[in-house]
């Protein structure tokens, strides 16, 4: 069951990064422009970020084994049918597509997890599931610069497929149908249509956010819509008594303050690795090789924290793995901030590594903190919403990251250091408020004690 569920995990990071180095490739192929080429990756996470929630609470009605084995079904099918696309249209609509099916097993393996694993051992369960998304995101660049220089474009969306097949028949034969109880309640469409379009237009904004200007009418006009859809959901919400999402568990302290250290720390954690490349490229003047090579540095470490703080989060609770991972992540980014003119090689690749620490104390123990405190029947729509903090925090990190950043600076290393120093210490200043929240938390819970 761990097999096929941390598979599904894998290629679905595997496959959101192993086309950004065919960018280019794709405009030439296809004699189309960069604004187009750039929904095959943008179209890809924007679906998926879109539809975590719905598939989630898909899985608390229908059954989590069935929406997350469906999801598999879809994924595969339509990577083999995009890769025989005739034109960029039709490749931009199979994309999406596979990100439906993406987001139907990214939305439920938590849950699936939840019940089917024990307490004692579930800490452990979604440590290793953290090893297989930082595996995914680190080797899809990778294989997809080789596929790029050696072999067809159809190969991006061709290599994983013989992995999806296995997943696909693991998935069916190992994860259990029986041990959820199933909702019967009526589904609030319109809440669930509201939804989209709240997160949708949130991300999509936040994503063009630097190309359309933060204050220009665009940014504004989708705003200002976002915030509309937002309180239109939240009347609705309070008013149904079938409701799509089960809003009284965002009532728990421990579910919230989960939820947003997931956000936080993914946001952290992508703001440090979009900007840090162009400093290494611009200021130390590296190739495009070595800057991949230090920043393997991230991955790892996370990729071999994450089971080890899971599986001793089990024995010894959650709380004091996150709070030493943002103390961590926090001396990261305070050190870039202060001295990242100073550093050597070697200093970034530790100060990488220990943000990778910092991620995998957080990532695993928080999730199982979360489902702690989630009533059985809404694990499926938390665990979507978990999917979609991590989405939505990376989305904010990258827009964190390169919003400070104008074209001056990024020619210019001097106005590029500055950029990258206030993005580094606004970082800092955000886990310092997350930990006094987790602190707070501790407070609470010593009371209710």
């Amino acid at each position: 069951m761990m097999a096929s569920i941390c598979i599904g995990v894998y290629i679905s990071h595997f496959t959101a990064g192993i086309v950004n180095v065919s960018l280019p490739k794709f405009m030439i192929i296809f004699q189309t422009e960069l604004e187009t080429v750039q929904w095959i990756t943008t179209g890809y996470l924007l679906v998926i970020a879109s539809l975590l929630p719905i598939m989630g609470k898909l899985g608390d009605r229908y059954g989590h084994r069935c929406i997350h084995n469906l999801g598999y079904v879809f994924f595969t099918i339509s990577s083999v049918l995009v890769a025989f696309s005739p034109n960029i249209s039709v490749l931009l609509i199979l994309r999406m597509v596979q990100a439906i099916g993406a987001a139907m097993f990214q939305a439920t393996n938590i849950a699936l997890i939840t019940i089917h694993v024990p307490k004692g051992k579930r800490g452990h369960a979604l440590g290793i599931m953290s090893t297989a998304v930082a595996l995914g995101a680190m080797t899809g660049p990778i294989i997809g610069g080789f596929i790029a220089e050696w072999l067809s474009w159809q190969w991006l969306f061709l290599m994983h497929v013989p992995v999806a097949l296995v997943a696909t028949l693991l998935a069916m034969r190992y994860i259990p149908e029986r041990g959820q109880e199933r909702q019967e309640e009526p589904f609030d469409s319109i809440g669930m249509i509201l939804f989209i379009f709240v997160i949708g237009s949130v991300i999509f904004g936040i994503s063009n956010g630097n190309a359309w200007g933060w204050l220009s009418a665009e940014t504004l006009s989708l705003s200002v819509a976002a915030v509309i859809a937002f309180f239109l959901f939240l009347l609705r919400e309070s008013r149904e008594k079938s409701s799509f999402l089960p809003l009284g568990v965002f009532h728990i302290p421990e579910v919230s303050y989960g939820l947003i250290i997931s956000c936080v720390s993914f946001m952290l954690a992508n703001s440090v690795l979009v900007t840090i490349p162009f400093f290494l490229s611009r200021n130390a003047g590296f190739s495009s090789v070595t800057v991949g090579t230090i920043m393997i540095a991230y991955p790892i470490l996370l990729a071999f924290t994450g089971p080890v703080a899971g599986h001793l989060s089990d024995r010894y609770g959650s709380r004091s793995f996150m709070f030493m991972g943002l103390c961590g992540m926090g001396i990261g980014l305070t050190a870039l901030a202060l001295y990242l003119h100073q550093l050597s090689t070697v200093g970034i690749v530790a100060v990488l590594a220990l943000i990778g620490v910092g991620m995998g104390l957080i990532a695993s123990p928080n999730n199982s903190f979360i489902m702690r405190y989630v009533p059985m029947k809404d694990v499926g729509s938390i665990g979507g919403m978990i999917a979609l903090t991590r989405n939505a925090g990376m989305v904010l990190g990258a827009a964190l990251g390169l919003g400070v950043m104008n074209g001056d600076a990024i020619q210019d290393s001097a106005p590029l250091l500055g950029a990258l120093k206030s993005v580094f210490g606004l970082g800092g200043i955000i886990c310092m408020a997350s930990i006094i929240m987790l602190g707070y938390s501790v407070l609470l819970n010593k009371k209710k004690a």
